[in-house]
């Protein structure tokens, strides 16, 4: 990988080929909003602008052909990476893929309209006959209220997953970036993202609020991203504080692949909490505390 984020680097041209061919073909196109970061996180906007003019042209012709997830992924991405050189504030930009979340969910929702009602159609008519199975007793006016969101929901839920998806291709992008120019840079800012107190509360709020609303409860599952990946950021904060390895990072990712309708939510309330008490100051070392090292490397 190393050596691809050094042919990127090495100009325009091999940039522009290098995230034009993988936004063209099916299921690398994250690989291409990864190159795209990593050319806006180093070089700004005036060298991003022409390569990814050109290598929108491949994404736009997928949404054409009614698939908008490289399009949609590709320019979140971008427009998180700017947001990253600019600011260079992880808990910003964190929280910047809820508003993210939700221009891919209103997308989502009038691209795949009828995908969309498909599904949800299904799922409200095996909605009775689940809620039966699992002994849950729900009154037909919470029923017929929960199947009437259904289509929201559905977009928030994919919305969520694009918005994670994009902030995830930033994180690899970052990563890239930091091992060329400023190795270990990207680790110790990891590990410092933390959500300030006034967007746990606002998530938190549109995570159990939202869902009461019509018109927020789209927002409920996107409003879970920022949280998910503060939790993770904690835990991957505290596992170094204390250097234990990766053995407990390897532990945590198997677990949430396997029982995250447990995992997820714990996860999300340590971000919460950790926004409020902050564990790794107090679990820092007085002589340990990392510095501000950027690993922006402006050129």
């Amino acid at each position: 990988m190393q050596g691809l984020a050094e042919l990127i680097m090495r100009g325009r041209r091999q940039a522009t080929l290098v995230v034009g061919l993988s936004v063209a073909v099916p299921m690398l196109f994250w690989f291409g909003a990864v190159a795209m970061a990593l050319v806006l996180l180093r070089r700004g906007w005036s060298e991003g602008l022409p390569v990814l003019g050109w290598a929108s042209l491949p994404a736009v012709a997928w949404a054409l052909l009614g698939d908008p997830t490289p399009l949609m992924v590709l320019l979140g991405c971008s427009a998180l990476a700017l947001l990253l050189r600019q600011r260079s504030e992880w808990s910003l930009v964190t929280m910047a893929t809820a508003p993210l979340g939700l221009v891919f969910a209103l997308v989502l929702l009038v691209t795949l309209q009828g995908p969309l009602q498909e599904v949800a159609d299904q799922i409200r008519s095996a909605l009775p006959q689940m809620l039966t199975e699992l002994s849950a007793e729900i009154d037909e006016a919470a029923l017929a209220r929960l199947q009437a969101l259904m289509v929201p929901l559905l977009a928030g839920l994919m919305g969520a997953t694009h918005a994670a998806m994009t902030l995830v291709c930033l994180i690899l992008a970052r990563s890239w970036q930091a091992r060329l120019f400023n190795p270990g840079g990207f680790r110790d800012e990891f590990h410092r993202l933390r959500l300030a107190p006034w967007m746990s509360i606002v998530l938190a709020l549109l995570v159990f609020v939202g869902p009461q609303f019509d018109g927020l409860a789209m927002l409920a599952p996107i409003a879970t991203v920022p949280l998910l990946f503060a939790g993770l950021a904690l835990v991957h904060g505290v596992v170094g504080i204390k250097r234990l390895g990766i053995g407990p990072l390897v532990v945590l990712y198997a677990t949430l692949i396997f029982v995250w309708q447990v995992l997820y939510p714990l996860i999300m309330f340590l971000a919460f909490i950790d926004s409020l008490f902050d564990f790794r100051s107090r679990l820092q070392p007085a002589s340990g505390a990392s510095g501000n090292d950027d690993s922006n490397g402006q050129g």
